[in-house]
């Protein structure tokens, strides 16, 4: 058993000194740094300004809840465990216990302080919505922090269940009616039979079905690589990252409107690099969720001409996300088979940066001069953000490549 403490202590130790290396290389990315800051100061200035003209009928309550609802939803444990557990750590299973109750608590800790960063934000609106003072922002902030620990218990649970959809859902429904009630400030019955449904889905439909099966340790394993994966490719933006593990994804339906068919040295890496956007790790899933969440904001935000910050910063973000592309092992694989000139690789490279950014552009402006209801103002969005795309793909990702050349 003391071993079993000194190993969790020991992974705990090198993966905290692993991140705070990527920290502290990301920290001297100055660039990025201040434009952190300047969209914090912009986005706080506007944000202000949004509800100050926010209409008496807006769901704020409804919305703050959704959102709430998917943070605490969300609870993966961290176990820091490898592959090789899965053979000499599965005889002692039973002995783990307390192995597994220090990963549960680092998990509740960690996702704990992204909610509560999650609720500050949504505080403002909050209050602006319901019109009600913060004497009660100490309780609701409890109840959020309740919540999450309840996830975290049950998301555990979940390890043992083999069909874990339907749970899931119903752990999820509860969770956004718990915090819709908190929010909304409903009666006190209506909070007791909540919580009551909560605790009896626990104790017999988690626990009882978790307490006759064995742990799935391809489904921790698999979760706990998913989450190692997410920092590791952040930190790749901004430096190389040997550990970096990539994945492919077949995207069929996508990848069928791209298909190879030309080998001329003028088309090859640039059919090589799509290939690579459509199917490798998650770039395609980054660059549709970035444009809808991007698209979301402008729309609702409804700043006016000061919208073009939004669309800016979504630019500027997916550019950052896409530049990692270059150093793909895939195309870089393959540059020793075409005895061609580095321009005829780096110069599609940089024309596919522009015309998914150029793309993206169209959909942001037309999203944000929607809510604005102008014409004007998608011309003025446009025309901006498609000077961004051109100045991030060829100055700044065509001096980024030449350089690691």
């Amino acid at each position: 058993m003391v071993e079993l403490n000194k190993l969790w202590q020991k992974r705990f130790h090198d993966n905290f000194q692993m991140q705070l290396r990527y920290w502290n290389l990301i920290g001297r990315n100055s660039g990025l740094m201040f434009f952190i800051y300047a969209m914090i100061l912009i986005g706080g200035f506007y944000y202000k300004k949004w509800l100050d003209v926010l209409p008496s009928h807006f769901p704020g309550v409804l919305i703050i809840s959704v959102v709430l609802t998917l943070f605490c939803a969300h609870a993966p444990i961290r176990t820091f465990f490898q592959r090789a557990d899965s053979v000499f750590l599965l005889p002692i299973e039973s002995e783990l216990k307390s192995y597994f109750r220090k990963s549960r608590v680092y998990s509740f800790m960690v996702q704990s302080v992204f909610l509560f960063l999650i609720w500050m934000i949504s505080y403002p609106l909050y209050l602006q919505s319901t019109g009600s003072g913060a004497d009660a922002f100490i309780v609701e902030t409890a109840a959020l922090i309740a919540v999450k620990a309840w996830n975290i218990n049950c998301s555990w649970q979940e390890q043992f269940i083999e069909d874990i959809l339907p749970v899931q859902l119903l752990r999820t429904g509860l969770t956004f009616f718990f915090i819709y009630f908190v929010l909304s400030h409903q009666s006190w019955l209506v909070m007791i039979v909540c919580i009551l449904v909560m605790l009896l889905a626990t104790v017999f439909l988690f626990y009882r079905q978790a307490g006759h099966s064995l742990l799935n340790w391809y489904r921790v394993l698999e979760s706990d690589d998913r989450q190692a994966m997410q920092f590791l490719r952040f930190a790749n933006l901004f430096t190389d990252v040997p550990r970096l593990r990539r994945q492919m994804h077949p995207h069929r339906l996508v990848s069928r409107l791209f298909p190879i068919r030309r080998f001329d040295e003028d088309e090859v890496f640039a059919q090589l690099f799509i290939k690579t956007f459509i199917r490798s790790d998650d770039y395609l899933g980054m660059y549709v969720r970035l444009s809808v969440i991007g698209a979301l904001i402008g729309y609702f935000l409804n700043i006016g001409y000061a919208s073009v910050f939004v669309v800016i910063s979504i630019i500027y973000l997916t550019g950052l996300q896409l530049l990692p592309l270059w150093d793909h092992p895939f195309p870089q694989a393959l540059t020793g088979l075409y005895p061609i000139q580095e321009s005829n690789k780096r110069q599609p490279f940089v024309a596919i940066i522009f015309n998914l950014l150029l793309g993206q552009s169209l959909v942001l402006s037309f999203a944000a001069a929607l809510g604005a209801r102008s014409l004007t103002s998608f011309v003025f969005f446009f025309a901006l953000s498609s000077a961004v795309s051109w100045l991030f793909a060829r100055v700044y990702t065509k001096r980024r490549i030449t350089v690691e050349k």
